[in-house]
């Protein structure tokens, strides 16, 4: 099926967008690949969130490089996803996120994670795997507190954490911001939500200093749960 058309049907947004977020894939030289576990319109994606739809893609030379394509919808509230792109750069640069390919007014371009929502993954693992989980997550938003990028959606861990190789892959930094640091917050309440005791006094003292001895009292708590 031509691109364009592939683009009217799952983004909306009338033809002009359509043509917009294709010609920022030829300027990227990257082409769409349909598949993926949801069908919009008879196209079947990767995702579909408020503000994008999420297409695995490629380089148009380099066929076996596997990429996320995340574009806009037609109808976003967001003007840009430039912002997106620069905040999980900077994620990047303290090792967390996917890696980030390129991104425009309309696309965010990162690597592919092949994994699995933490809370479908959750079910069925063993007390061992979740305290690697627990503890390479926690210690993920640590650094992203250090730096002070707030990725503002962490409570639900279960729509933004993907679980590749039994490890945790925080996605998603649409709605981060910068200046708060309160990632470390933010993952405790989303493992409540996994059944799992926050540490209420260390988290207070955690906020108010932001020091690694309070972070290791709060990473010992929930540890000492599975």
């Amino acid at each position: 099926m031509d691109v364009v058309k592939i683009l009217l049907l799952t983004l909306g947004g009338g033809l002009e967008h359509a043509l917009n977020v294709y010609r920022q894939l030829k300027d990227l030289q990257l082409e769409i690949v349909e598949g993926g576990n949801v069908l919009i319109n008879g196209i079947s994606v990767v995702g579909k969130g408020t503000n994008s739809v999420v297409f695995k893609c490629r380089p148009e030379i380099t066929k076996n490089v596997e990429l996320a394509c995340k574009l806009r919808r037609g109808d976003s509230t967001r003007s840009s996803f430039a912002p997106e792109g620069q905040f999980l750069h900077l994620a990047n640069t303290v090792g967390v996120g996917p890696e980030v390919y390129a991104y425009y007014k309309d696309i965010v371009i990162y690597r592919y994670i092949d994994g699995i929502h933490i809370d479908t993954w959750w079910r069925e693992a063993s007390p061992e795997k979740k305290r690697i989980v627990v503890e390479e997550l926690m210690s993920q938003a640590y650094k992203l507190d250090k730096i002070g990028l707030s990725h503002n959606e962490l409570s639900r861990l279960e729509k933004h954490v993907l679980i590749e190789r039994d490890l945790p892959v925080i996605i998603d930094f649409e709605s981060a911001t910068l200046g708060s640091r309160n990632n470390v917050t933010q993952v405790s309440n989303g493992l409540m939500r996994l059944g799992l005791k926050p540490p209420a006094e260390s988290l207070r003292t955690y906020k108010r200093c932001l020091c690694i001895d309070a972070f290791k009292e709060i990473l010992r708590f929930f540890l000492d749960q599975l």
